[in-house]
């Protein structure tokens, strides 16, 4: 029989290496937590300097302490698409699990001509929803080290129930992309043909606006003075006017470009001696284009430019004692700036 002054030497080191060995096995796990993967879509109408993909993930990367946690192939995914509106960008940012349960949704905004800034809210959603950040127990929860409280101690008085946590507020609904906004709009100007003399402009309108179309009504009047007559001679015109607009936005959607058609139903007027003659009133449907462009002052009122030119197909004149006075033009055309003022539907 063999005693243990005859055991090998090394047997001691078997033992430790095998140690080290399992512990190396047990720290090398894989990490049980799934990766994410990210769509990103700024899309069409986002202003050009709007951050793109690699952009947020370096931003959520710095974040992390250096880790990315984003994968093509996680069954779990983050989508962040963002919405251009007239006054500002949204983006809104939906988690889902790996079975396709949303998990997690926001809506943040900014300026539309602050994308930056906007970039900078998506990342710190972001990081809440893929490293949320947890609090501790509070101390009313915390086991005691013993049970028995010692013999000298008085006993304590129980503590209230900690109060249970409130609910998160519930969020707003998320506003349809086929609700459009209303814009109020007033403006003046010069216009020429409609009236026998140039003439004062003046306009009012409502449209319903979407991103990048909008359709309204506008109404006109139009005066022009004294004609170089033997009579004291005045005409004023009267119209309501229809319009389909198309939009672009400019300058990172601080400034916009229109481009209408519209149709108006226009009634002109002569003032003879100060005496209106009835017989001269005369009813006139226009066609016409218009362009334009504005800026936005605030987030709430913008400022236009526009000019309209608007085809006669039948040309009145107007003649008093058997004289031509005027007669329409084919062509009429007029310049106006004024103040836009939109609000949402709710």
């Amino acid at each position: 029989m063999r005693d243990a002054s005859s055991r090998p030497f090394w047997a001691p080191f078997l033992l430790v290496a095998a140690l080290l060995y399992g512990t190396s096995e047990a720290t090398a796990q894989p990490s049980q937590v799934l990766p994410w993967r990210l769509d990103y879509a700024p899309g069409p109408d986002a202003p050009k300097n709007c951050p793109d993909k690699s952009y947020i993930k370096a931003a959520l990367a710095t974040k992390l302490k250096g880790h990315d946690p984003f994968t093509d192939d996680a069954p779990r995914f983050i989508s962040v698409k963002l919405v251009l509106t007239p006054q500002r960008i949204e983006a809104h940012i939906e988690a889902r699990d790996e079975n396709g349960e949303v998990v997690d949704n926001h809506v943040t905004h900014a300026e539309s001509w602050r994308c930056d800034q906007l970039a900078d809210r998506t990342v710190f959603y972001l990081r809440d929803i893929i490293d949320p950040l947890v609090l501790p127990p509070p101390e009313a929860d915390a086991v005691p080290s013993s049970s028995v409280p010692p013999a000298s101690s008085p006993p304590s008085t129980p503590r209230p129930p900690a109060p249970l946590p409130s609910r998160p507020a519930a969020k707003p609904p998320m506003r349809s992309p086929w609700l459009p906004k209303l814009a109020a709009s007033a403006s003046a100007g010069a216009a020429w043909w409609s009236a026998p003399k140039t003439a004062l402009s003046l306009a009012m309108g409502l449209e319903a606006r979407w991103p990048r179309f909008s359709v309204g009504i506008e109404g006109y009047y139009d005066h022009a003075w004294e004609l170089a007559t033997q009579q004291d001679v005045t005409g004023e015109r009267a119209a309501l006017a229809a319009l389909a607009c198309f939009r672009q936005d400019l300058f990172s959607a601080r400034g916009f470009a229109r481009a209408c058609l519209f149709g108006d139903v226009t009634l002109l007027l002569v003032d003879a001696q100060k005496i209106k003659l009835s017989d001269d009133d005369e009813l006139v449907f226009d066609l016409g284009a218009r362009l334009g462009g504005g800026f936005w002052l605030a987030r709430y009122l913008g400022l236009e430019l526009h000019g309209d030119v608007a085809y006669v197909p039948r040309r009145p004149a107007f003649v008093i004692d058997g004289e031509e006075l005027w007669r329409a033009p084919r062509l009429t055309g007029a310049v106006r700036v004024g103040l836009v003022v939109p609000f949402d539907i709710r």
